[in-house]
């Protein structure tokens, strides 16, 4: 489609440039998230995939990854951070875009084509890889194999934080695979959690089940 595009007149390529101008940036906001009596704690906001603390609350320390941490749903916190975040796009990079789009306008019109393309085939992306609901929420099962206990939450995003013994781990939930550390697993609803098969050795299996809900 797009080859099919750029073959057209310029006058074509600057009637697209013109309706497919993009939207502004949705504007920076703050968002307070408390973990609460040191439990884990989900805050839906939509970050845009970009987050900053900006003000720590708690005596206990906030550390990205470990006691903090977002996907693009929400902000989480944990083991007793609490803090306030800075979340989406400031006014400043939206003025800067604004002003590169001025250029020209056939070389507007071919980046406009080509983002418009870039962006049906990511949200076809997203789309197949959507987190189903069930799978969304805090686990624990115990590996026979490895011969450890293992909890692990997943967040609506497909981000995975957990743990296996004394053992810390992240990961990411996509469609039916679960990137979990170094270890590959493809799930299956089962009752009120999942199963887990080793894609490398099927003879590996965890079964999970739900202890907290989802969000």
């Amino acid at each position: 489609m797009i080859r099919n595009f750029l073959t057209r007149p310029l006058s074509g390529l600057i009637c697209v440039a013109m309706v497919a101008m993009p939207l502004p940036a949705r504007a920076e906001q703050t968002v307070r998230c408390e973990s609460r009596g040191f439990s884990y704690r989900y805050c839906r906001v939509d970050t845009n995939d970009r987050v900053e603390l900006s003000r720590q609350l708690s005596s206990i320390s906030c550390r990205e990854n470990r006691s903090w941490g977002y996907d693009r749903y929400g902000v989480w916190v944990d083991h007793g951070c609490a803090a306030e975040f800075r979340v989406g796009k400031d006014d400043n990079n939206h003025r800067s875009r604004d002003k590169a789009i001025g250029i020209g306008v056939a070389v507007v019109g071919l980046a406009a084509l080509a983002a418009l393309a870039s962006s049906r085939n990511q949200q076809a992306t997203q789309e197949g890889s959507e987190v189903q609901s069930w799978s969304v929420g805090s686990f624990s099962g115990y590996d026979e194999t490895e011969r450890t206990d293992v909890q692990l939450t997943i967040l609506p995003g497909g981000s995975v934080k957990g743990r296996a013994g004394n053992n810390e781990f992240t990961g990411q939930l996509t469609g039916e695979q679960l990137q979990a550390g170094r270890q590959r697993f493809k799930i299956s609803r089962q009752g009120q959690g999942f199963l887990a098969v080793d894609v490398n050795n099927p003879q590996h299996r965890v079964q999970f089940n739900l202890v907290g809900g989802g969000y």
